[in-house]
């Protein structure tokens, strides 16, 4: 009987997308109109069978079309599908998604070119997650930040080579400590399968090595406090599909990485030291938020109420309780989701004022009551406001935190303040101050818009009423 397995064709999918757009040809209308339905036709398919993997895996059950039976397990060597890969598989496959849907607005030329990578990239992610090798792992990992920094370089704004650069040197910082991590473990146990790692008997001073390496791993990547100079900047020149490749799902693959290979080989180092690491995040949370507070660039905004946010997720981290990465999981899911909202409403709303500044009060309300409607929803979900979901993330994250120390859950709710008070300034003064006497001869939201607003909406809400959905599949995790 004739079989395949559904993990392959959706790690194969992005790849023979972006091989078919190499030979898209014609008018350059022509070209950038078929690159964008080739890259939203091959995203939303891997998006839908992403979903019905997770069917799949939930089930545990074959589906079969006629005589043959769809598999979510092959025996393959190469290849692994457990609950917290799927998490991130799905992940991806929305976030790209909704990365292609805003090609059209915010790409004006070599649209091809700039779908291509967005293609690669998100093969490079989905083939990490799914990869059984820690090396094979990491080295799609590190391929991935190759299509995002050509997408900064070449399509982002005033800064964006210097904007590159310095991204993609604190990428490599964060990889020359991740690589002893690697090297240790492969040697320890003698193979480099992700297996392995669970069998793994280290000294106390090996485990404190590996426990140095991955926290500055962690810093560079995630970021966290001092190393994150680059994301505000990043995320300020990085074009709208970058920025939520960037943001949503680059950053949080070294979660993943941490949750593999962290746990089982330095989690008693990690808990000998988890009250000072816990300030750590704290503080990183609070300094995310009161530089925020400064920001008059709603780009930039995106960039520091993330290094607030990633606060929260370090914190969980270093709780290292089982409880406490749960919600963790759901909150990487969480954050990739808001971060994304806000992102995608930012750029709509800055390319139609042809200024990302928020100085002057524009009446944002009475000028694009669709759009504002949207951008404010977007802060909304940013803010964790419940029962959406970020705030259940984050409110399982304070219960666990606080059992451990109340102090930080002190620090990490002053941050959700001093958030709270620098959207503030956006309210007043970009969505109902007063709008200006002369109107920009721009539209409203286009259709594709308000579609791709839709679509996130149900999504998104669906989640946010429907946890227990996303907790069944992090509960197989542990």
């Amino acid at each position: 009987m004739v079989s395949f397995s559904l993990p392959r064709v959706i790690l194969f999918l992005p790849f023979l997308g972006a091989f078919f757009l190499l030979f898209v040809r014609g008018t350059h209308s022509v070209v950038s109109k078929n690159s964008r339905n080739i890259a939203l036709l091959v995203t939303a398919s891997i998006f839908l069978l992403s979903l019905m993997s997770v069917f799949l895996y939930t089930n545990g059950s074959d589906i079969f079309i006629g005589r043959i039976p769809i598999r979510l397990l092959q025996p393959d060597r190469r290849i692994t599908v457990d609950a917290l890969s799927m998490i991130f598989i799905l992940l991806i496959s929305f976030l790209t998604l909704l990365s292609v849907s805003t090609v059209r607005r915010h790409i004006t030329f070599s649209i091809k070119e700039f779908t291509f990578l967005i293609l690669i990239a998100q093969c490079f992610m989905l083939n990490a997650v799914c990869s059984t090798n820690m090396f094979r792992f990491f080295v799609f990992m590190q391929s991935s930040m190759v299509p995002l920094f050509l997408m900064i370089a070449i399509w982002g704004t005033e800064k964006r080579m210097f904007t590159a650069y310095k991204f993609c040197f604190f990428d490599l910082m964060g990889n020359i400590f991740f690589m002893p991590v690697l090297l240790m473990i492969s040697h320890k146990t003698g193979s480099v399968d992700f297996s392995s790692v669970q069998m793994v008997v280290l000294t106390h001073a090996e485990q404190t090595m590996l426990f140095v390496c991955m926290m500055f791993a962690l810093a560079f990547k995630a970021p966290l406090f001092p190393f994150h100079a680059w994301l505000s900047d990043a995320q300020s020149e990085a074009p709208v599909p970058a920025g939520i490749l960037l943001c949503g799902l680059f950053t949080k693959l070294i979660f993943y990485a941490f949750l593999r290979l962290a746990f089982p080989t330095v989690e008693t180092v990690l808990q000998e030291n988890s009250t000072l690491l816990l300030y750590w995040a704290a503080f990183c949370s609070v300094y995310g938020a009161l530089i925020t507070l400064k920001q008059t660039d709603i780009r930039k905004i995106a960039g520091f109420s993330h290094l607030s946010q990633v606060g929260f997720l370090a914190a969980g981290v270093f709780c290292s309780t089982t409880n406490a990465l749960s919600a963790v999981l759901f909150l990487c899911m969480a954050q990739g989701l808001s971060v994304t909202a806000y992102i995608m409403s930012a750029g709509a709303l800055s390319s139609r004022l042809k200024t990302a500044e928020i100085k002057d009060p524009t009446g944002l309300m009475n000028l694009f009551p669709y759009l504002g409607t949207t951008f404010f929803i977007s802060c909304l979900i940013v803010l964790a406001v419940p029962p959406l979901m970020p705030f259940t993330g984050q409110f399982l994250i304070f219960y666990n935190v606080f059992q451990q120390s109340k102090t930080v859950v002190f620090f990490l709710l002053l941050s959700v303040i001093l958030l709270y008070t620098a959207f503030f300034k956006l309210f007043t003064r970009l969505l109902f101050g007063e709008a200006p006497q002369k109107n920009p001869c721009v539209s409203d939201m286009s259709w594709r818009e308000k579609t791709a607003t839709v679509v996130f909406g149900v999504v998104f809400l669906f989640l946010s009423l429907m946890p227990k959905l996303v907790f069944n599949l992090v509960e197989k995790v542990w």
